[in-house]
């Protein structure tokens, strides 16, 4: 009797530990759990994670500043569509209507290509972009453009009989952002050496450089090295080889300016506006107007006065001058306030990406559109020498808007990653 008490109690205390430690009562059962517990747990950490949501700030701000620049690209160019097409006035919007419709295509499948592609092939966009920037000068591609100051220049490539031509800088420029993240992101240490980091990416950039500065398109080919240059430095180059970077750097371009007689008037003009702000030059003198006349609330949509055959580039290069003369300073603040969002919002997603290569890709590409955007909007307010430089999103261009949306959504799917639900 005491044994069959004793027996009882024993099972009692072994069924009361099953039961807290989450076993079955039934002790024939208990192996079959544990091996349904050991699939389970094989079969979390092998599934591929479902991709989270895409940022909603970003896709909101792009959609804003795309509608922002389809009212203002048909404002500005209206008249000159025109006269230069026979009275038709709305070729230039439709132009920039159909780079949108591409642009939007290209960042939704963007947003679903892995961006891990881009690190795979990075190779091969590079190849890409310098062939890209040696076809500008094929006779029978390259699309030559005569310049004010007589000058020629050499941009773009003909698609055929298409009214779009490409501008290869472009592409370029995402393709080396990409180049530098990879290498970076394979060994983040040998970035600090000298010979076997820095000096590679330099010479990949200069020769670059040295292209696009050959178009000639000076503003794109300081646009692209400092992009790539504050990659570098992001990727953890040592502070010592950042001041020769900069020196070298500032060495070359002092050169470079000196050299070229136009260039070397520009500049003057703006040391001697700083010196005296009567002395502007006709591009910076009509666009002040435009921001002056367009006062606190702006002079209505339409309404601009300095478009008329005075403003030059009214639709690519000092857009913002118009918008500024039509919606006043409160336009103009709330633009320069969405790009600056725009920025916050893509350094978010690199600083919570998943790993280096998606952290730097993401820092380059938002430095890329937020540098491009700070350089227009201080050529247009004087705050930086003249140069041709066109507003992200906002300004007529087909190359610039379709890859800055294809950016767009290389940023999206590093967001869709990031936000994709932890198990």
């Amino acid at each position: 009797m005491a044994r069959n008490l004793q027996r009882r109690d024993r099972n009692k205390q072994n069924t009361s530990a099953n039961v807290k430690a989450g076993r079955s009562y039934w002790t024939n059962t208990r192996p079959y759990s544990v091996v349904e517990e050991n699939q389970r747990r094989v079969t979390e950490e092998t599934a591929v994670p479902r991709p989270g949501r895409m940022d909603r700030g970003i896709i909101a701000l792009t959609f804003c500043l795309l509608a922002i620049g389809i009212l203002m690209v048909y404002s500005s160019s209206h008249l000159l569509s025109s006269r230069h097409y026979d009275g038709y006035s709305y070729r230039y919007l439709q132009i920039h209507i159909v780079a949108c419709v591409i642009g939007l295509t290209g960042m939704f499948v963007a947003s679903y290509l892995p961006y891990r592609f881009y690190a795979k092939h990075a190779n091969l966009f590079l190849i890409l972009a310098f062939v890209g920037l040696l076809l500008v000068f094929a006779p029978s591609l390259g699309a030559s453009v005569q310049g004010a100051e007589g000058g020629r220049f050499n941009r773009w490539i003909r698609i055929g009989n298409l009214p779009i031509n490409f501008q290869p800088v472009e592409f370029a420029k995402i393709a080396l952002v990409i180049h530098v993240a990879h290498f970076i992101s394979r060994d983040p240490e040998r970035v600090k050496s000298l010979f076997n980091g820095v000096l590679p990416n330099i010479l990949i950039v200069g020769a670059a450089f040295g292209l696009v500065a050959t178009q000639p398109d000076f503003g794109s080919a300081f646009l692209l090295a400092v992009t790539v240059c504050i990659v570098l430095f992001i990727g953890g180059i040592r502070i010592l080889h950042t001041f020769a970077l900069v020196g070298v750097g500032g060495g070359l371009l002092s050169f470079l300016i000196i050299r070229d007689p136009y260039r070397l008037k520009r500049f003057l003009d703006y040391f001697a506006m700083l010196k005296s702000p009567e002395a502007t030059n006709y591009q910076l003198t009509r666009s002040l107007d435009a921001l002056e006349g367009g006062g606190f609330l702006g002079a209505g949509i339409d309404s601009s006065l300095q478009k008329i055959s005075r403003l030059p580039y009214p639709h690519t290069d000092f857009i913002f001058a118009v918008l500024g003369e039509e919606f006043g300073f409160i336009g103009a603040v709330t633009v320069t306030i969405l790009f600056m969002l725009f920025i916050w919002r893509g350094l978010y997603i690199a600083r919570r990406a998943n790993d280096l290569f998606a952290s730097l890709l993401a820092t380059g590409l938002t430095v890329l559109i937020g540098l491009q955007a700070f350089i227009n909007i201080g050529v247009v307010i004087g705050l930086l020498p003249t140069k041709g430089i066109t507003l992200p999103f906002i300004s007529y261009g087909g190359s610039s808007i379709v890859l800055s949306l294809v950016s767009v959504g290389i940023l999206l799917n590093v967001s869709r990653t990031t936000n994709s639900p932890k198990e």
